[in-house]
């Protein structure tokens, strides 16, 4: 009966694991789109896909944040028209549609830091430019670079430097790619996980049968 009930506790154990690692790796999906898809000037500006992967990434990896850069989508314009959206019209987008994700842990300061850091051309466009979820900034674009984030909201509560967040990211980035070394290293790493962006998104879209990204306010230049 002991062998029995470990047997038993083995395989629950293994199919929760199944459930959690499968999560994230839904196949192709439609959604309704409220309003049309673009992901014009992505490398200056946050787009309605940029807001969308970004929510998709946080959504698998269940983190306070999500950053997504520039390089990791290509350009739509004109945009996806509102109606029905199949996944495989987003995923085409991902630069890198195999690149897995990865969390990281990172304190307040580091992600000013990186968003500094990704406003710091602007307006020039910039493949570092982040597309987030879970905050919004303002910064200013006639200050000097490094010092042009006026606020940041996480959740709707002010940025804390010295608190640590949990942060989504593809594992390039995690690698500190386009830079981003200088912010964070592989000791900021918490985990990995399995699915890879383009399956995320599938896995979003397959979630949500309804979308509606006609407001971009995550954010603004002041």
């Amino acid at each position: 009966m002991l062998i029995h009930s470990r047997i038993t506790n083995l395989i629950l154990v293994i199919a929760l694991v199944a459930v959690v690692a499968g999560a994230c790796l839904a196949q192709a999906a439609t959604t309704q789109s409220a309003s049309p898809l673009g992901n014009k000037d992505i490398g200056k500006n946050e787009t309605a896909i940029g807001s969308l992967v970004a929510d998709a990434v946080r959504a698998c990896a269940k983190t306070d944040v999500a950053l997504i850069a520039a390089s990791e989508l290509k350009s739509k314009d004109p945009p996806i028209a509102a109606g029905k959206v199949d996944s495989s019209e987003l995923t085409s987008l991902i630069s890198y549609a195999d690149d897995p994700l990865a969390v990281l842990e990172l304190t307040g300061k580091q992600i000013r830091q990186a968003l500094e850091k990704a406003v710091s051309i602007y307006p020039q466009p910039n493949l570092g430019f982040l597309q987030v979820s879970g905050l919004k900034f303002t910064f200013t674009p006639t200050k000097s670079a490094g010092e042009r984030v006026a606020s940041v909201t996480v959740n709707g509560s002010p940025l804390d430097d010295s608190h640590t967040y949990t942060v989504a990211v593809t594992n390039s980035m995690a690698s500190g790619a386009l830079g981003y070394f200088k912010i964070w290293s592989t000791g900021n790493l918490r985990r990995k996980l399995d699915s890879t962006i383009a399956k995320t998104v599938d896995s979003y879209i397959a979630a949500n049968p309804s979308i509606n990204y006609a407001s971009l306010d995550r954010i603004a230049a002041k």
